[in-house]
């Protein structure tokens, strides 16, 4: 049976022939009930405060429970960011050698393009040439036949010329 401050002050006890001086029995009886009533209110005191900081540590637990999963989540969005980047940058890459080799791919097949529009430009050149020399050979020629023919001519002339002046003679 637990005791209270009221059972302490309320003990009855029996005298005897020469017992005890009832007087100091109940001074100390209310010292004790007192000192037990402020121990009581104390202990009490002590268990709210306990029940206080027991609820401030639970959710303190709680509050590290949910910052450890934050970062967790934030650390798993983190790398999944990471991973992410990784994958789109390695797609850009060859997005972009794609597109070089079909630059180079297209400067080449210009190359080639112009290579044969300049041997083409040469054949057309050649055949200018050949064309123009043989229309001035043709020319030269035309020019040596008129010549030779007014050289004939004036030979021609000048035989006439003789043979009129030999028959005037």
């Amino acid at each position: 049976m637990r005791l209270s401050p009221l059972d302490i002050q309320s003990q009855q006890f029996r005298q005897r022939f020469r017992g005890l001086d009832p007087h100091e029995v109940e001074t100390f009886l209310e010292l004790a009930a007192s000192e037990f009533e402020e121990l009581i209110r104390e202990n009490g005191k002590l268990k709210e405060t306990l029940a206080r900081l027991g609820n401030q540590y639970d959710e303190l637990k709680q509050r590290e429970q949910t910052l450890k999963e934050t970062m967790m989540t934030a650390q798993k969005i983190t790398e999944d960011m990471k991973t992410s980047a990784r994958k789109e940058a390695e797609i850009i890459l060859r997005e972009a050698e794609l597109k070089a080799e079909k630059m180079l791919d297209d400067a080449h097949r210009r190359v080639a393009a112009l290579s044969d529009q300049i041997v083409e430009i040469k054949r057309i050149r050649a055949q200018f040439e050949t064309s123009v020399r043989a229309a001035a050979q043709g020319h030269l020629k035309m020019l040596d036949v008129t010549t030779e023919a007014l050289d004939a001519q004036a030979g021609r002339e000048e035989n006439i010329k003789y043979l009129v002046t030999r028959e005037k003679d």
